[in-house]
């Protein structure tokens, strides 16, 4: 498994530096200075090679910020990569990263599952039963953002809740987070069509699927690209999830723009 030797070493650095145990630059490399403050730690052996020294000591820090990274061998897998990436972002956010695994996040059950006969009794043909919902906060068209508008076609069924959601956003992040965070621009919900490169029609064709964003979220982008991925997205996230609505990105890691009220 590859590592970053700078971004570890800068990773203990830190630590060290406020435990006290090394006055030295932060600047990544691992020299004398910091050779000789992870020696105080007193849990990474003298005769191990440098690299071993290194990884020993992420793995000692690891443990003593409560994060599990296995024995303390001094050697790179996977367990200590998932903890180095936990602990860091401990060290740089100074609060736990967020939750991303399907099965730890906590959505509402309310909406039937999509492309069944639940689904189809609930909600009915596509493109019907529409009303207007008026946005608790101006939206910026995605493609234009010039372009404002103050509502847009839903669902009657999903309209209340998705417009509690949204005054709820706005409550949380304020007009200017809104603004920030870029959650003020909107994609779409009603579009009769196909799902991209699918057969199948898209959830927008029955106005049950928003989308924000899409720039920056793009399709096939991951956690790793889209920016509705990062952490200061989710209370946003948590607000869906709690009426119910399914985001494909935290569920299938893709379409981080798209969040819809139906199951998968």
């Amino acid at each position: 498994m590859m590592m970053n030797t700078h971004e570890l070493t800068t990773f203990i650095q830190i630590w060290l530096k406020g435990k006290g145990l090394y006055t030295g630059r932060i600047d990544g490399d691992f020299g004398p200075k910091t050779k000789q403050a992870v020696a105080q730690l007193n849990k990474v052996p003298d005769n191990w090679s440098d690299r071993r020294k290194l990884v020993g000591a992420v793995q000692v820090i690891c443990h003593e910020m409560g994060v599990d990274a296995g024995k303390i061998d001094g050697y790179y897998g996977p367990t200590t990569d998932n903890a180095y990436q936990r602990a860091a972002f401990k060290q740089k956010e100074g609060q736990e990263p967020p939750i991303w695994r399907p099965e730890d996040i906590n959505q509402a059950k309310i909406w039937p599952k999509a492309y069944t006969s639940e689904f189809d009794s609930f909600f009915g043909p596509r493109a019907t039963n529409m009303v207007r919902l008026t946005s608790p906060y101006p939206l910026r068209i995605a493609w234009n953002p010039n372009q404002i508008v103050q509502s847009f076609s839903i669902h009657e069924k999903v309209k209340d809740s998705a417009e509690r959601v949204l005054t709820e956003a706005l409550k949380h992040y304020g007009l200017d987070g809104i603004k920030k965070l870029r959650l003020d621009y909107f994609g779409g919900c009603f579009n009769k069509r196909r799902i991209r490169g699918g057969t199948k029609w898209s959830m927008h064709s029955w106005a049950v699927a928003i989308d924000f964003d899409p720039s920056n979220n793009q399709l096939r982008w991951g956690r790793d690209k889209a920016t509705f991925a990062r952490q200061e997205y989710e209370a946003w996230w948590k607000m869906w999830e709690a009426e119910g609505w399914t985001s494909l990105g935290r569920q299938r890691n893709f379409d981080w723009m798209h969040v819809q009220a139906a199951d998968i």
